[in-house]
């Protein structure tokens, strides 16, 4: 009844590998299409099966009877796996649609009936031929066409998705595709031989003999590239809806694996950049990429350009295993909302500096008007109570922006308070002046020196001290004394209100005949390449200067302080 040859045995090899990859899958057919994928591996192994039993069957009605099984099986993979291979490749939602499931159950159950009832209309075969090896070969009836036809369109859509599937989604992803792609086209290549024939193989359908190869190939995709697995799939998930953009690169900074939300940044779509190097799709990641590959990179990045957007960028090694680099991590974060409001709240900040200015400006111009001690008085209780009403706001300001979770905005509140300080020190400025005893270009330096940074510097928290070197005190003309005290003052107070100095120093040194001032603080500093004409009072010092017979001299630099010089001779 059954003769074994190598064919069968080969295909009962087949079978066995199946059945494994058909119990395998069955494990992971609650993940999305695995279903599909486990319920048409089962309709492989009914068709090996059934094939094999059929070269090896001798009586031709018992081969009749395996060939009209062996439909059932390959008939019914191929409408599973073609639904696989859809919602494999992204289109679940067609998937979905109760119509699209519907053709794709009709067509392998009108050709199982064609074959099924062949006896009754000879549409499928119409005769058989007997062969070596006990191999029969069934004549081709006029619906033949529409059998393989039908079978190679589910095959045509398979190829496509599993194509399109392993060009794009995460790296892992298109592996596996890749992997499929090649385990379908070989029993591709073997019915298309089947169908047109080669000399000496008649009969033979290698279709199901080459499964076997198919079969190990589905197994490398289960095991070695987990298909089916939850864990790629759910890092798929994650990094598909991940907020923050991601890019994987290689060691040639090619994009080998991007998220929607990194392509969205660079307007593009995932599948249009893969495989390209990041420079070439974004120019401006030039910078970044030529630093060393194992070092991380943290930065703040913007694009746009009417409508503005910021990042955090994060660039870190991949490593496979503790020392080899094979790629990089970039990872963007988009701060655009926290990054908006850092900026309105530095508006802010302007805003309550330009406000305390006036504040300060109308004080000024009522001192002109009142009587000077009672200006230092009324200025004292009337504006410090302004400036300490700024502090509380910035502190309730901080408090509502924690609450709304704003980064940064603790950092922002503590400058505006850090302002609103810097105003106190400026009203004991004014108040100073107010009530300044130097009046009189007889009036001892020295002294009202001492009196300023005691009560504005030194009270301020604002290290201040005066050094001698080579010349005892008042030891110039007291004619110079009022304008070498306001020269003095209008540096005092640059690095007072605009350096926001936290230490100054005044030296008095004489060489000869010749004196030199010079005041020095360790404050924000300025390019004074920069300056304007007159700014920083920079006129007012040069006119005093000028008076005494002598020359201003000002070094500075950002972030390095700022030195003051004035040199003058004194007349023996």
């Amino acid at each position: 009844m059954f003769e074994f040859t190598a064919i069968s045995v080969i295909i009962f090899i087949a079978t066995v590998i199946n059945s494994v990859v058909s119990y395998i899958s069955w494990q992971r057919r609650k993940t999305q299409s695995g279903m599909y994928f486990s319920l048409g591996m089962m309709g492989v192994t009914l068709w090996t099966l059934a094939a094999a039993l059929d070269y090896a069957a001798v009586p031709l009605s018992l081969k009749i009877l395996f060939a009209k099984i062996e439909p059932i099986g390959y008939l019914s993979a191929l409408s599973l796996f073609a639904l696989f291979a859809l919602s494999y490749a992204g289109y679940d939602e067609w998937v979905q649609k109760k119509w699209v499931r519907a053709v794709f159950v009709l067509i392998p159950i009108i050709n199982v009936l064609l074959i099924a009832t062949n006896e009754l209309h000879g549409w499928v075969w119409t005769g058989f031929e007997k062969s070596a090896n006990n191999v029969y070969i069934f004549k081709h009836g006029p619906g033949f066409p529409w059998v393989a036809g039908t079978s190679h369109l589910l095959t045509v859509i398979i190829i496509i998705n599993l194509w399109l599937a392993s060009r794009k989604g995460s790296e892992i992803s298109r592996r596996q595709g890749r992997l499929l792609l090649y385990a379908i086209l070989f029993p591709l290549a073997a019915n298309l031989v089947y169908l047109f024939g080669i000399e000496g193989v008649e009969g033979v359908d290698w279709t199901s003999v080459t499964f076997s190869v198919t079969g190990l190939l589905f197994l490398r995709a289960l095991y070695g590239q987990k298909l089916l697995d939850i864990t790629p799939i759910a890092r798929e998930k994650l990094i598909r809806n991940l907020g923050d953009g991601m890019i994987v690169l290689d060691m040639q900074d090619r994009i080998i694996d991007i998220n929607q939300a990194a392509a969205a940044i660079m307007a593009t779509q995932p599948a249009e950049v893969l495989g390209k190097k990041l420079v070439n799709v974004a120019p401006p990641s030039r910078s970044f990429l030529e630093q060393p590959p194992e070092q991380e990179i943290k930065s703040e990045i913007e694009t746009g350009n009417e409508k503005k957007q910021y990042f955090d960028l994060l660039i870190s090694p991949l490593r496979e295993g503790p020392k080899k680099i094979i790629g990089r991590l970039i990872i963007l974060r988009d701060i655009t909302r926290r990054k908006e409001n850092e900026l309105r709240l530095i508006q802010l900040t302007q805003d309550l500096q330009e406000a305390q200015a006036q504040v300060v400006e109308q004080q000024r111009t009522l001192a002109k008007l009142e009587e000077r001690q009672r200006m230092g008085r009324d200025m004292h209780d009337s504006v410090n109570q302004s400036i300490h009403s700024i502090i509380m706001f910035s502190e309730t300001l901080s408090a509502l922006l924690q609450k709304n979770r704003i980064e940064n905005a603790l950092a922002i509140s503590e400058r505006i308070q850090e302002s609103s300080r810097q105003a106190l020190k400026e009203i004991r400025l004014l108040v100073y002046e107010a009530q300044s005893i130097f009046a009189d270009e007889n009036a001892s330096l020295t002294r009202a020196l001492e009196e300023r940074l005691n009560m504005v510097e030194r009270r301020g928290g604002i290290q201040a001290e005066v050094i001698y070197q080579n010349i005892s005190a008042e030891d110039w003309p007291s004619a110079w004394n009022e304008n070498l005290y306001w020269l003095i003052m209008e540096a005092l107070n640059n690095a007072l209100k605009h350096a926001r100095a936290r230490s100054v120093r005044i030296f008095f040194t004489r060489i000869e005949n010749q004196m030199e001032i010079k005041i020095e603080d360790d404050g924000t500093g300025f390019d004074t390449s920069q300056i304007q004409s007159g700014g920083w009072g920079t006129r007012t010092m040069r006119e005093r200067a000028e008076i005494l017979g002598g020359q201003l001299r000002i070094q500075s630099s950002p972030q390095n302080g700022t030195r003051i010089y004035f040199n003058a001779t004194i007349e023996v």
